[in-house]
Parts: C-alpha cells; sequence; structure tokens
C-alpha cells in the first residue's frame, strides 16, 4: 500500500454512549508486524495502531466503514469506497494467513545462503511470539530442513570455515529461541543432539577458559549408570533427553536462554505441556512478572492448581495489558487541544488505576505459590531439589531470601519453606543456613523498623521449632538468642510474643551450648519485668514469669545463679522489690513441686511438656495454667512453704 495516499485518506471514531466521536484524522496503513497504523495527516506521525488477527473481530459494512472491538468499539470511515475495500482486503489477507504455518520459506541451506537465513530467522524471533510460533512450525514440519543443515555444517568442519560455522550457530540458537516440546524432542534426539551442541562450540561469546567441547563431554566424559536395568526404550529415551535439556539451560546456553524460553524448558522438564497456557504466560513472563523468575508455571502445572481457571484469567490479563497504553494515548490526543483540566485530572486517576491493578497481578500469583506449598509441599519440595545448577545453587532461595524483606507474601513462603523441612531437604536447608541467614541476622540493627524485626523473629523461630544439629549451630554463631533479647525490648505486643517463644524453646532444650546463649540474654528478660507495673495477668508479663518457671524448673545453677545476679544489679530499682519477691515465690514452688516429684518416684519435673503455640489467648492460657499455684496462693502461705522446704532439707542432711 501506497504511504499518505490519499484513497487510504480516514477517520478514527471511538464509541462513547451510544454515539461516534472522531478522535483523529489520517492514513492507514500496515506494517511489517501486521499492525494496521493510524498516520496523523497535519504532522505524518504514527498515533494509533492495532494488531490485526482475529480476537478483534473485524467487520466491514461495505459503506466505507471498518469496524473492530479493541477492548472499546472503533470504527473507521474512509473518503474513498475504493480505498476502504483495499484495506479490507489486506486485513483479510492477514487474517488469513494468521493460521499458516506455509506462510514462511527459509532460503535453500548451502554456504552462500547461510547469512540470508540467519536474517530470516533474527527477523521472526523478533517479531514476536507469533512469528516464532510460525518458524518452530515451519521446521517441525520440515525435518529435512535441518537434516541440511547438519550436512552443511560437516562440510563447514571439514574445511574449517570459522566464520560460517558462527553464522551456524547464532541460526541454532535462534532456533532454540523458538523451540516448545516437539521441537525440543526432535533437537535432542539421538539424531540431531551431536549438531545442536556442536555448534554452539563456535560460540564467541562462551568463555573458553577450561572449556571442554560439548561433543567432547557427551562422547567421553560423561556416563550413564543403571542401578536398575531398564528395559523399556521410551523411558530410556526419556532419561536422556531430560539429561540433554539439562545440560542445554546450564552450560550449552546458560547465560543466553532469556527467562521467557528457560521457564519453558523447566516445563518442558516437567513432563507436561498446555500449549495455549504456555503462551500466554510466556508473554506474562516477558512483560510484568519477573518478580517470579520463571518459577511460577511450573510450580502451578506440578501443584495440579485448575488450568482452565489460571488460563482464563491470564487470557484477560494480556487483554488488558495489550489495551492499556493504547487507551491512555486516546485519551491523551482526543483532551491534548482542549487541555480541559478535569479530563487530564480523569486520565492521570485512570493512569493509577491500572497501575494499581497491574501492581495486583504478582501479589495474585505469588498468594497460589503460597496456596501451592500449603496444599503440595511434596510437590514444592522436589522442584527446590530440581532447582541445583552449576553456577548457582537453589536459585529460588535466592529470590525467595532477596525479596523476604521487601514482600510480606515472599516471607510468608521462605517461612512455609522452613517449617516444611524434612530429611530430604537437608542440602536446600543446610545452603539456607550457610548462605543465607547470616544476612537475615544482620537485619535487627536499630536503623531497621518493626516490621523488619518481626521478619527476622519469626524465621528464627521456624528454625528453632526444628532444632537439628546444623541449625542449632547457626543459631549459635549468629548470636541469635542475644538478638532476640534486644528486639525484646520493642514496645510492640505481637514482636515481643514472638521473641519469648523462641526463648522458652532454646531454655526447654536443656542444651549446654544453648545454656550460654541464654545467659547472655538475660539482662533483657530482667528489664521488661522490673517496667511493668500493671496486673500481674497481661499477657507479656505472664509469659515472662513462665519462662523464669522454666529456669527454676530446669535446675541449672548456672543458669539460676546469673539469674538471680542480674536481678540483683537492680536493687535501686523502684520495682525490684516487687520482682525478686515473684522470684522466690517461684523458686520455692519449683523446689516443692520437685521434692514431691522425687517422693512420688514421678519423672523430673523438667520433662513435663510445654507446648509452645502461636494464638495468644491458647497462649496466655497455657501461661495461666502454670501459674495456678502463683495466683491463687497467698503471699502468707508462701512463708509456710518456705518452712516445709526447710525441715525436709534438714531432714535430708540427717539422713
Amino acid at each position: 500500500m501506497k504511504q499518505n495516499s490519499e484513497i487510504y485518506l480516514c477517520k478514527l471514531h471511538y464509541l462513547v454512549e451510544d454515539r461516534w466521536d472522531c478522535m483523529n484524522t489520517g492514513y492507514i496503513n500496515f506494517n511489517s508486524k501486521n499492525e494496521m497504523i493510524l498516520i496523523e495527516k497535519e504532522t505524518s506521525m504514527e498515533v494509533f495502531a492495532v494488531s490485526v488477527n482475529q480476537q478483534y473481530n473485524f467487520t466491514f459494512d461495505e459503506e466505507e466503514a471498518i469496524q473492530f472491538q479493541f477492548n472499546d468499539y472503533y470504527a473507521l470511515s474512509f473518503q474513498s469506497k475504493q480505498g476502504a475495500q483495499n484495506v479490507w482486503n489486506k486485513i483479510q489477507n492477514i487474517l488469513n494467513e494468521e493460521d499458516d504455518d506455509e506462510s514462511i520459506v527459509l532460503t535453500p541451506v548451502n554456504e552462500n545462503n547461510l547469512p540470508l537465513i540467519l536474517e530470516t530467522m533474527n527477523k521472526l524471533v523478533q517479531s514476536g511470539n507469533q512469528a516464532k510460533q510460525i518458524l518452530s512450525s515451519y521446521l517441525l514440519n520440515k525435518k529435512d530442513y535441518l537434516d541440511m543443515l547438519i550436512i552443511q555444517f560437516n562440510k563447514l568442519e571439514q574445511n574449517n570455515n570459522q566464520g560460517l560455522l558462527q553464522i551456524m550457530c547464532q541460526i541454532v540458537k535462534n532456533i532454540v529461541t523458538v523451540s516448545e516440546h516437539e521441537l525440543f524432542q526432535i533437537l535432542l534426539s539421538d539424531q540431531y543432539y551431536l549438531f545442536i551442541f556442536g555448534a554452539l562450540e563456535y560460540d564467541e561469546e562462551m568463555t573458553k577458559k577450561n572449556f571442554v567441547p560439548h561433543r567432547q563431554f557427551f562422547e567421553k566424559n560423561a556416563q550413564f549408570l543403571q542401578v536398575v536395568q531398564i528395559k523399556s526404550k521410551e523411558r530410556l529415551k526419556t532419561i536422556h533427553f531430560i539429561y540433554r535439556l539439562q545440560y542445554l539451560r546450564d552450560c550449552g546456553l546458560a547465560y543466553y536462554i532469556d527467562e521467557c524460553q528457560l521457564m519453558l524448558i523447566k516445563i518442558v522438564l516437567s513432563n507436561k505441556n498446555h500449549d495455549r497456557l504456555l503462551r500466554v504466560a510466556i508473554w506474562i513472563s516477558q512483560n510484568t512478572l519477573k518478580i517470579l523468575k520463571n518459577f511460577l508455571l511450573t510450580l502451578l502445572i506440578n501443584s495440579e492448581i485448575s488450568i482452565s481457571q489460571l488460563q482464563n484469567f491470564l487470557q484477560k490479563y494480556v487483554q488488558f495489558l495489550k489495551n492499556s497504553k493504547i487507551q491512555i494515548k486516546l485519551l491523551f490526543i482526543k483532551n491534548q487541544e482542549s487541555m480541559d483540566y478535569m479530563k487530564l485530572l480523569k486520565i492521570i486517576q485512570l493512569i493509577h488505576f491500572k497501575d494499581e491493578i497491574l501492581l495486583k497481578i504478582p501479589t495474585m500469583i505469588l498468594e497460589l505459590v503460597i496456596s501451592c506449598l500449603q496444599n503440595y509441599p511434596i510437590n514444592f519440595r522436589k522442584y527446590i531439589i530440581s532447582e541445583h545448577q552449576q553456577v548457582l545453587k537453589y536459585p529460588l532461595f535466592n529470590l525467595i531470601v532477596e525479596n523476604a524483606f521487601k514482600n510480606d507474601l515472599y516471607l510468608e513462603i521462605l517461612k512455609l519453606l522452613i517449617d516444611n523441612t524434612s530429611d530430604e531437604q537437608n542440602d536446600t536447608l543446610n545452603c539456607f543456613l550457610s548462605q543465607f541467614y547470616p544476612k537475615l541476622s544482620q537485619y535487627n540493627s536499630q536503623e531497621f523498623k518493626v516490621e523488619q524485626k518481626t521478619q527476622f523473629v519469626e524465621i528464627s523461630l521456624g528454625l528453632a521449632r526444628n532444632l537439628k544439629t546444623s541449625v542449632k549451630e547457626v543459631l549459635i554463631l549468629n548470636q541469635t538468642t542475644f538478638k532476640i533479647g534486644f528486639i525484646l525490648q520493642e514496645n510492640n505486643k505481637i514482636l515481643q510474643t514472638k521473641c519469648l517463644q523462641f526463648f522458652k524453646i532454646m531454655i526447654l532444650q536443656r542444651d549446654e551450648d544453648l545454656n550460654k546463649q541464654i545467659i547472655m540474654a538475660l539482662p533483657n528478660l530482667i528489664s521488661p519485668l522490673l517496667v511493668y507495673k500493671g496486673l500481674r495477668e497481661n499477657l507479656i508479663f505472664s509469659q515472662l514469669l513462665e519462662i523464669i518457671k522454666i529456669i527454676y524448673e530446669g535446675g541449672n545453677q548456672n543458669i539460676i545463679r546469673q539469674l538471680e545476679q542480674e536481678l540483683k544489679q537492680w536493687e535501686q530499682h523502684s520495682n525490684y522489690q516487687k520482682i525478686q519477691d515473684i522470684f522466690k515465690t517461684i523458686k520455692n514452688n519449683c523446689l516443692k513441686n520437685q521434692f514431691s516429684n522425687l517422693a512420688s518416684e514421678s519423672k523430673p519435673q523438667h520433662q513435663i511438656n510445654y507446648n509452645v503455640v502461636d494464638d495468644e489467648i491458647d497462649l496466655f492460657k497455657s501461661v495461666q495454667g502454670h501459674s495456678t499455684n502463683l495466683h491463687k496462693q497467698p503471699l502468707k502461705k508462701l512463708v509456710d512453704y518456705d518452712d516445709e522446704i526447710e525441715v525436709i532439707s534438714k531432714k535430708t542432711k540427717i539422713d
């Protein structure tokens, strides 16, 4: 079509409340991406563009008007009937070719044509997903084209033609870029995989230091060992395919494969293939959901979440994104001359509204990931373990930890991962403890907000609940107990409750190494007790008293002595005498119970099971339950207990 030809002059109309408003006047043209564009008559600038495809419902009323639905309703009215007919014919041709896999024909393979083949492929790869799918389908239907490439590649190697070998490498990289499940199956089959990896050996961008040629690695270094003989040929074929695909991801093209392609490879590795969903999700991964680094889709498929529901949601989201920018642009164009302040304000509000929606999309996806962890932890663990890579161990851990203090949903995922740790995950947990927890433990400085300190305490509490040897060592090395003691001083009830839960777990371990850490934190347990001057039934105060009771019940004289010495340093405090009396009462009750248990040959008091609960009300009841004698016995009666204990002690010495 001749650009700016008068027969293609038309007006663009926009349907508003059952009437057509004229938005602009200009010339219709088409670009290489099969987009219909409007070039403004006065400025010769492109002011409107819409992709020509079936979803926009193009119609022609044969009276110089072409209508289409692009989120809203639009119409083109031409001054020339011939121009309208020509434009409609062009639209029809594009729509008819939309699903035609044979709409491209690659140049025959020979030395002279290799640069032209590469140029054609580059254009297709850069033209978007539809062009990539066309190229992929062409290669699937023309398998002999791959055979011709192999023959040409062997000739180039014999002649040591380095220039053309590098072009062949770029061609192979393009082929990998457009590959989906079926094409990957062909490329990495026994017939073709050595050609693919052989061509990638000539990649100039690959670091050559200590480089082992891919073909040499497969033919000499890689060994396939069978503990149990596998008789099924299909099973063996699948095993080899998965290994080669992982090698391609981690070694062959680790630096080159983009996020979209990496996600696709991971889905292929899961042995699932939902074609329509893939196309939508790939488009999203290229635009807005990069925070997930492609882990989302495999996780969702493996977790058996409704694919149809997700697909419907994603399709609507894609349509929304495509229409957002053009709608805002049109509104500006429509109002730029009048400069109506209220209208422009509405446009700005619309932009903010759309931004709000865009921000909610990743949140929805992260909530789905959390749902997977809550309902399908086994699948999630398998996926974590499969993410081991040569360059970076467990990249999903990297992603989650890096964002844990920036996003509450990532933090929730991290806590669920820690809570669902099992024996088979020891490697991943150890990796987390050695590489990431030391970074997290730095987040308790005075500069950080209460929310960030809460996050650190919650993660530490999750680790404490599953106190393996490796966890204990890391908690000691990073002085976690001491740091949480400082955080306990925050005037925040929820945060203090979580800190005290952590202390309770640590003290109940009755471990000498942990006891040393507890002694360091004792000053931070005493100071909140002295500050409180209200009723004893206060939740935080009750929890602190329960911890003091557990210390006395444990009978560790070193901790008890340090506790009492620390309290004595506060003799000048106005609340000192009251707290000292409470300590005495708790100590006497514990001694009485211990002598009573010894007399009845029951198990030691420190073996009583204490339930650490998250719910504050339950925890409060638990505290009151342990402190029943403390609250019900009057102070005068406690003096009698002292006398009884003294008599028992003297009798024991005489015996």
